[in-house]
């Protein structure tokens, strides 16, 4: 009997020994799946935060607009802007015009200006920017945040802008359009289209402290001399032929930077005289289009002047 009581003992002992330990594995296993899920769920969260982080750094770039748009600078004398517009391959178009405005001695506001127009090649936050028409000058345009930091190599001796003029100076972001003022349709003399051959084109420079200038060449009927020059609204510009050939049939007119003609127009095609002048609607470029009536490689000369 006591033999039976012993053997009974021993075995509920056992059976209480082995639920215990499946309940604690039972237990422990539970754990290890509420900790895996806790785990997932926090990855599960961070991840969505990271997303939406990354959405606002996105939706914030796009709302600045990248790097592309129209940045301006006015400081003493200077009356400066730059427009920008991202290229593909990390290169940027960019114009810049640039003025120093001050009063001649009867108290008349005058400026003398500077353009560069050009692509330039962009690494990180930094583009280098060598104009067109200028191969030695160099221009250091550096964007941060909604500023453009830019800073000038050889810009006195090899830019070709006016007395005091510069574009250096901190910039800031007025707009996230460009603001290309060039005007590029076609240009006509007596209603026909020119070549691209008889179609030059050159940019006119005043000398430091100089607001005029001549110019000098050789055209032939049929044919077009185009001329540039930069200039601020409010301005006054003469343009004269001072000499045409024995027949002075040397002509010309003139295109605003939004494709105006000041001169006016008859029918399609715009007026010629052998002078105009004119207080200037906008800044920009102005085209000085030569053409002539009947001559054969005539010489001509031109005067520009601005105030």
């Amino acid at each position: 009997m006591m033999w039976k009581t012993l053997v009974l003992t021993i075995l509920t002992l056992l059976i209480s020994s082995v639920s215990a330990c499946s309940f604690k594995i039972g237990t422990g296993g539970n754990q290890a799946v509420s900790d895996s899920t806790e785990t997932k769920a926090r990855s599960d969260e961070n991840s969505s935060i990271s997303e939406a982080e990354s959405e606002m750094t996105e939706s914030a770039a796009k709302q600045n607009g990248g790097k592309t748009g129209t940045y301006k600078y006015k400081a003493g004398g200077a009356n400066n802007q730059i427009s920008i517009q991202e290229l593909e391959g990390n290169k940027l178009r960019v114009e810049l015009y640039a003025s120093y405005e001050y009063k001649t001695a009867s108290g008349l506001l005058n400026a003398n200006v500077g353009e560069a127009k050009g692509v330039a090649r962009l690494a990180g936050d930094t583009a280098v920017f060598v104009p067109d028409d200028a191969a030695d000058c160099e221009i250091s345009l550096r964007f941060s945040g909604n500023n453009l930091i830019v800073k000038a190599k050889n810009e006195i001796e090899s830019c070709g802008f006016g007395l005091n003029v510069s574009a250096e100076g901190t910039y800031t972001k007025t707009s996230r359009k460009p603001d290309f003022n060039a005007s590029e349709g076609e240009i006509t003399l007596g209603g026909e289209s020119p070549s691209n051959e008889s179609a030059k084109t050159e940019r006119i420079r005043f000398a430091p402290g100089k607001s005029s200038t001549v110019v000098s060449g050789k055209i032939s009927s049929g044919e077009q001399q185009i001329y540039l020059v930069g200039a601020r609204a409010g301005q006054t510009m003469h343009v004269e032929i001072i000499e045409g050939g024995a027949n002075n049939d040397v002509v010309l007119h003139i295109v605003t930077p939004n494709g105006s003609y000041p001169m006016g127009k008859s029918g399609e095609s715009p007026e010629y005289d052998a002078f105009w002048s004119g207080k200037l609607p906008q800044s920009g470029d102005y085209k000085i289009v030569l053409g002539a009536i009947e001559s054969k490689n005539v010489n001509f000369k031109m005067s520009v002047e601005i105030r």
